[in-house]
């Protein structure tokens, strides 16, 4: 592709407002060749069905090697040109993200059944419990939900679920802020830190197998070292970032539509579908991962060349006007009236829809239930400020009051 960019994501008229700056990219066309977050060239995908597509196309892989043009780099030069020390690619390589096809199945299908929705099911009591614990420590004073509530929960939940001590909790907590904060300084010695860690705690659950998930990956023949290690990893990290500004974003959102929350609070039965509603509405996750056409392929009537980059825009799929009625409104009626079923790609789509998405669900469900119902009158204090973050992400910093 030669002509010029349509669209720059890292122009301020995106940036500056997240949840709506993909929209006008939508109006205007839901396949568009871009300039991308991370400053290259590539097709960048808004419309709901043509995100659809694009996901669940085996033909649009998250690894290049192998392809023609600008994707022709394998992900071992990609990693290296990012500074990555040679002796972590293993466990790049290794990760569920990185993977395509028999490869990615395998190690998906290797610990599919720990996030059943009946597993995650029996998890909630334990949930119920962290919640209550931190609600219990909350105020009375101004209070930073994402710091105090939202990143703490998520990963207390998810070490639980993995079998990280809690005794080490802490150090994930601070692995995981420098990863998200990104200064290439300190992410490698970080990881190298991550690593060491798994490879002590693999070891220890291959000696004294314990009742976590961890104990079930170890215990499978066809896992090697690396691959425990990448999923620990890949699990922890992924799993509470996200939820945490999922829980961040959820509850800003109830407290801006006091119409919604009193719904809830006289109708909770329908938290679940609240949960699944402000997925779509306000989901953590804006842009999918940047992935590379493999053949030739034709997304909503625009042609795509093998090579080429594919960034599908989750976030403008969920309040596509050709799907969604409203499409900015979150109404958790219109979930409930789905029957279930997934409304919206909030937790994507295809081979790599997410893992942990019944997990999610519960925690979601819990947390924001908990919160409310135990301070039935928080509201914000201020305006919520986004903070820019590496690779086109966003966070909120968040200032409440309890009461």
């Amino acid at each position: 592709m030669s002509s010029e960019p349509v669209v720059d994501v890292r122009d301020p008229a995106v940036l500056d407002d997240p949840m709506r700056g993909y929209d006008r990219v939508l109006a205007e066309s839901p396949v568009c060749w871009a300039r991308l977050p991370g400053g290259t060239e590539g097709w960048l995908v808004t419309g709901s069905d043509e995100v659809r597509a694009v996901l669940s196309d085996p033909a649009v892989r998250n690894d290049p090697t192998g392809l023609p043009g600008p994707g022709a780099q394998t992900q071992e030069e990609m990693f290296l040109a990012l500074g990555t020390p040679p002796e972590h690619l293993p466990y790049l390589r290794a990760s569920l993200l990185s993977l395509d096809g028999a490869e990615h199945t395998r190690l998906r299908r290797g610990i599919s059944h720990a996030f059943s929705a009946s597993r995650v099911e029996t998890l909630r009591p334990r949930v119920q419990q962290i919640v209550d614990g931190l609600l219990d420590g909350l105020g009375p004073a101004t209070v930073d939900l994402l710091e105090e509530y939202a990143y703490p929960l998520a990963m207390a939940v998810v070490c639980e679920l993995v079998g990280v001590p809690e005794t080490d909790w802490a150090d994930w907590y601070r692995w995981g802020k420098v990863l998200v904060d990104g200064d290439p300084a300190r992410i490698t010695p970080t990881l190298g830190e991550m690593f060491a860690y798994c490879h002590d705690l693999v070891d220890k659950r291959r000696a004294e197998p314990s009742e976590d998930l961890l104990s079930e990956v170890v215990a499978q023949d066809d896992l090697t070292d690396v691959d425990a290690v990448a999923l620990v990893v890949f699990l922890v990290l992924a799993g509470h970032e996200t939820m945490a500004h999922m829980l961040s974003n959820a509850a800003l959102a109830l407290m801006r539509d006091p119409a919604q929350r009193e719904l809830l609070r006289t109708e909770p039965e329908l938290w679940p579908a609240a949960v699944r509603e402000l997925v779509r509405t306000d989901g953590p996750v804006q842009l999918a991962r940047l992935r590379y056409a493999a053949t030739d392929l034709e997304v909503g009537g625009v042609k795509i060349s093998a090579g080429d980059a594919v960034q599908a825009v989750l976030g403008a799929a969920n309040r596509d006007p050709a799907r969604f009625a409203c499409p900015h409104h979150a109404d958790v009626r219109r979930q409930a009236e789905h029957g279930g079923r997934e409304g919206s790609v909030g937790f994507g789509w295809g081979p790599h829809f997410c893992l942990g998405v019944a997990l999610a669900k519960v925690e979601a469900e819990v947390a924001l239930r908990s919160l409310f119902d135990r301070f039935p009158a928080v509201h914000v204090v201020g305006e919520p400020a986004w903070v820019p973050l590496p690779r086109g992400r966003h966070r909120i910093a968040l200032e409440v009051r309890l009461r």
